[in-house]
């Protein structure tokens, strides 16, 4: 932990992201119960008065605010393709458009899987969510191969990607939660000696490590696996005692301005 808090340089702003599931909660077997301790919420309020904080999730970006509704920070849903930020909201131009797309798709899905136990089809706007998770193993291939068919329908609009224990239905545009960070960055007016620090569990959180691969503190939280992120943390309660560490660190270190988009430096 003070090996990766040294990491972090004293002398210029600092810009923290995080990913959500998987990193600042456990995963749980229904997404609707995964909710942040009141006390943590003002942990992330305290860091976002002092730098600029985004979460950053494959949720929706209202779900993502509601469930989080911590103050002063920035939101970044459906894997950076909205973003709020300041009271102003920023949505892919290109992903607005395919959003009926989108919901023709979700619906064939939900129909065609209507009679498998265990599966939610998760409707979010930009995106689709198929969670398999309280599914039985034996028809994860079925699941899979009923929404690679009506992907395939969209001729070309959509692509599939896959999660933990969930596939996403997505518009097929060069995007990803890496863009979606260097498009807050850019909102957010980071000067260019900004130190960003990306935290995340999932195989999505990846294009974050890679679009920070040459500048930052990238960290994969989970057992040890092949990854673009450069450290590791164990666990959520690992994620908890850095954020808490790098707070107060940023509380008392002498000379440090607020950092880019903390609602202290408006």
């Amino acid at each position: 932990m003070k090996e990766l808090l040294e990491l972090v340089p004293a002398d210029v702003p600092i810009a923290v992201f995080l990913d959500y599931d998987g990193t600042l909660v456990a995963i749980r077997e229904r997404p609707e119960l995964a909710r942040l301790h009141p006390k943590r919420k003002a942990l992330l309020a305290g860091l976002g008065r002092r730098t600029l904080v985004g979460l950053v999730s494959g949720r929706p970006l209202d779900e993502l605010r509601r469930m989080v509704g911590a103050a002063g920070i920035a939101y970044v849903g459906n894997h950076g393709m909205e973003i709020r930020k300041g009271g102003k909201t920023w949505v892919h131009p290109t992903a607005a458009g395919l959003a009926q797309r989108v919901a023709r798709t979700t619906s064939a899905i939900r129909a065609k899987l209507d009679d498998l136990p265990g599966v939610m089809v998760e409707d979010k706007g930009l995106t689709a969510s198929i969670h398999f998770r309280l599914a039985s193993p034996r028809h994860r291939g079925t699941i899979r191969a009923i929404v690679a068919e009506e992907v395939r329908r969209s001729r070309g609009a959509l692509i599939l990607t896959e999660g933990k224990m969930v596939f996403e239905v997505r518009p097929n545009i060069p995007w990803d939660k890496g863009r979606g960070i260097l498009k807050l960055m850019s909102l957010a007016r980071c000067p260019k000696s900004c130190f960003p620090v990306y935290i995340g569990d999932d195989r999505t959180d990846e294009d974050a490590f890679r679009a920070l691969a040459d500048h930052g503190l990238t960290i994969h939280v989970g057992l040890a696996r092949r990854t673009r992120a450069r450290f590791r943390l164990r666990g959520v309660e690992q994620v908890w005692r850095f954020l808490a560490a790098l707070e107060k660190r940023l509380g008392v270190s002498s000379g440090r301005r607020p950092g880019p988009g903390s609602s202290r430096g408006g």
